[in-house]
């Protein structure tokens, strides 16, 4: 991926940068306040970032603009709010949701990682995999991420083993394998003992003749226990297939609106009932439209067509999904044919209903499955993954402590895993030489195609001779690298960077302090605007 191109404006002011080059770019200045965070927190907002703003910016009254090149594919981004419009090839597609911008961006863009969350496997949310190669200026953590929304640092570490082709366990982080464990007994126990209270209650003699839930087979149990999971699978499932649909249908009846617009249009004029104006204006939460504007009007039709092939596509998938629980479900019914279990089919409601002993019991046993299930993956999983996670996680802090040694011989820092402490301390540039070498092992150990991208890479009163270091790392990563520095008044004055080589200097100083944005780059900024079939 390489930036080549970034505005951030409205009708009033904006900025443009597009001196991006596809090697080490330096942005400085020999003030604060020059707009640096706002560039570099607008480059990764753009394509679905959670960004961090300066105090006093307000990103709602502006639209943030880039061009993106991908595989030597160029895709164009216009943010404004929550929507997001994407252009590739003439092509136009506008999502109301960063969450639908996501499925796109990893349909069409770049697969993104799914990792284990909250007993699913999830596809990860755009800022945690931005935090691969973004390094913003504020709220630095090193003991976690930076932008947490649902996620934490083990997303970000299970993340890392999806990049390195590592399976991965759902693990309990508020549970270990002794826990469990006492669990498990203390639910065996508790099943022992009511089972020396249950009298059978001879309602139904018919009944009582068929079947207890107590007095089946662990297996029986085991078997009712799937089948309540996939029923509770399907019930699910089927409602988020309908969400889908009905949103496919939105768009349906929307495009059928346009299309009807189309036509009396073709066939005289439309205008306002109150103004007698012809300008027609479609809007969503972010965006509007000039729909009385043929080529806007296609556009837009256009794409909310591809919007209604990825529902629709999803809702195949979900179809796809069903049928296959349905199929299971039906394989188990036609496997365990046995007449208690049609019975207990037939009769379940009432047997619950007949004996409160029993069906306590019942959950018990639940409880005690789902235990022993966790005991059998974490089991599992320590056979299976650990000891490729623990030298592949080894790997990436062996090289983050041989980066942190290149830049810093004598440092004391002991680095032992990607994040530190809660309660650990950074004293002067250790912070930076820190998020430094982990920056940059990430994107050795991974190879993977981002640009790096830091804000105040020499944060932390960095030494020259660090600083020089750092740079020729940055140079040898043959990337593109974008990075923003605040020189003291000799430095700039001394020309600091004008003696390396094959880097790209970029001088903010003459900007006007806290005010990036400027009336006289409206016009250019429209130019990019019009781009996109939008009116602002």
């Amino acid at each position: 991926m390489i930036i080549k191109e970034v505005a951030i404006g409205n009708n009033s002011e904006a900025f443009i940068e597009k001196r991006f080059q596809n090697k080490t770019n330096i942005i400085f200045s020999d003030d604060n306040n020059k707009g640096k965070t706002l560039l570099m927190q607008s480059i990764v907002y753009s394509i679905g970032y959670d960004s961090i703003w300066p105090v006093g910016f307000n990103p709602k009254s502006y639209y943030f603009y880039s061009k993106i090149s991908l595989k030597n594919i160029d895709y164009e981004f216009l943010r404004h709010g929550n929507s997001i419009i994407a252009s590739q090839g003439g092509q136009f597609y506008l999502f109301n949701s960063i969450t639908e911008f996501k499925y796109f961006f990893s349909k069409e863009i770049f697969e993104l990682p799914k990792i284990p969350k909250d007993g699913e496997i999830k596809t990860v949310d755009l800022s945690l995999l931005y935090e691969i190669f973004f390094l913003g200026q504020d709220k630095r953590n090193t003991s976690n991420i930076i932008v947490k929304g649902n996620n934490n640092k083990i997303d970000f570490i299970n993340m890392l083993y999806y990049f390195l082709g590592i399976s991965m366990v759902i693990a309990d982080g508020d549970l270990n394998i002794s826990d469990l464990k006492q669990q498990k007994n203390e639910l065996e126990n508790k099943i022992k003992i009511e089972k020396k209270k249950i009298s059978i209650l001879k309602k139904n003699p018919q009944i009582a003749n068929y079947i207890s839930s107590v007095a089946n087979t662990e297996n029986f149990e085991i078997v009712k226990t799937k089948l309540n999971e996939i029923h509770n699978s399907i019930t699910e499932l089927s409602k988020q297939r309908n969400r889908e649909e009905n949103r496919r249908t939105k768009l349906i009846y929307l495009k059928s609106e346009l299309n009807s617009l189309n036509r009396s249009l073709k066939e005289g004029k439309v205008k306002c009932a109150d103004c007698n104006s012809t300008n027609i204006v479609f809007s969503n939460v972010d965006f509007e439209f000039d729909v009385s504007n043929k080529y806007v009007r296609d556009s837009i039709i256009s794409s909310i067509d591809e919007n209604i092939k990825l529902k629709r596509e999803i809702v195949l998938e979900f179809d796809s999904l069903i049928e296959k629980e349905q199929k299971e479900l039906k394989r188990i019914l036609n496997t365990s044919s046995s007449p208690d279990f049609r019975n207990y089919i037939l009769f379940e409601d009432e047997i619950r209903d007949s004996n409160e002993i029993d069906e306590l019991v019942s959950q018990l046993k639940l409880q005690l499955l789902e235990v022993e299930n966790k005991i059998k993956a974490i089991n599992q999983g320590i056979e299976i993954n650990t000891d490729l996670q623990k030298k592949s996680f080894e790997n990436i802090v062996n090289e983050i402590a041989r980066l942190y040694k290149t830049i810093d011989p004598k440092g004391t820092l002991e680095i032992n895993n990607l994040f530190t402490k809660a309660n650990e301390t950074f004293s002067g540039s250790e912070e930076q030489e820190f998020y430094f070498s982990k920056i940059v092992a990430l994107n050795n150990i991974l190879s993977h195609d981002f640009p790096i991208i830091i804000d105040s890479f020499r944060e932390g009163e960095l030494s020259t001779s660090k600083e020089e270091k750092m740079i020729t790392e940055f140079i040898k990563l043959d990337k593109q690298v974008i990075l923003t520095s605040t020189l003291k008044r000799e430095e700039y004055s001394a020309d600091k960077y004008e003696d390396f080589n094959n880097i790209n200097i970029i001088d903010y100083s003459s900007f006007q302090d806290s005010k990036l944005l400027q009336e006289e780059n409206t016009s250019e900024f429209f130019e990019i605007i019009q781009k996109f079939p939008i009116t602002i």
